[in-house]
């Protein structure tokens, strides 16, 4: 079972978090939620809490070992907000998993590779090496806003990330590559939010709107002036954003 936070009561929301990151980078959406909401936030294999937990080199895995976590947790059914590579697993999960999903929150993610990428993903696994996972934690993190290192929040997303395995990271890097989801995107079922900042420096806004052209009757938010962590640098107009939307009837 993947390592979780569980806060409040209602409905459940599953927060997923993206690469060398962890649940508890979601503290103020939680923070929003907890009120209205049953709110989990899973950490990722290899990753954070579940850092132990051996990580598969493909989405798809990631995805059930996701749904099997819920299951254990006796949550059958439930909406989802996935952050980066933990959009691509709730993506996944939404498309293989149809009947558990009720509301999808796709942000910062895509459906297949990212030539637009800060880095290559094998300048990822070469640093990975070369740099060791603390390192590694603190140079991603800075790319996910717009002021970098001097962001206020930035050493606070920098240690969410510094406990991670260093091959667990390796392998999912490996299964952000080989991830390709375009030709399914029809079937998702799941009403379905799709957020990003203009700025995203990791997944260029072109993979959102794709998205948002390909799944049937989504909606699409597109924040000015923010990067790939959005719910940073924007976090009152982000937590407003998603609150509505999976407050809709």
């Amino acid at each position: 079972m993947l390592h979780y936070r569980r806060f409040g009561s209602g409905e459940t929301v599953v927060l997923q978090h993206g690469f060398v990151g962890s649940g508890e980078i979601f503290a103020p959406l939680v923070a929003e939620l907890a009120p209205n909401f049953d709110v989990i936030a899973t950490d990722l294999p290899g990753l954070g809490g579940s850092a132990d937990v051996p990580a598969p080199d493909d989405v798809g895995e990631l995805a059930r070992m996701l749904a099997d976590t819920l299951a254990g947790l006796d949550v059958d059914r439930f909406s989802i907000l996935g952050h980066s590579l933990g959009s691509e697993t709730a993506l996944h999960l939404a498309m293989d998993f149809p009947e558990r999903v009720d509301k999808l929150i796709l942000y910062g993610g895509c459906a297949a590779d990212l030539p637009e990428r800060y880095e290559s993903y094998e300048e990822s696994l070469r640093r990975i090496d070369a740099d060791g996972i603390v390192a590694t934690a603190a140079r991603i993190a800075a790319t996910w806003t717009n002021a970098g290192a001097r962001h206020p929040l930035y050493e606070f997303m920098r240690r969410c990330g510094e406990n991670s395995s260093r091959e667990g990271a390796k392998r999912l890097v490996r299964a952000m590559a080989s991830f390709d989801v375009r030709d399914r995107l029809g079937e998702v079922r799941a009403r379905t939010l799709i957020v990003c900042g203009d700025m995203d420096r990791t997944t260029h806004p072109r993979h959102s709107i794709e998205m948002w052209e390909k799944i049937p009757n989504a909606q699409l938010c597109i924040l000015p002036n923010s990067a790939h962590a959005a719910h940073a640098e924007a976090p009152g107009i982000f937590n407003r954003i998603v609150s509505r939307f999976l407050m809709e009837d």
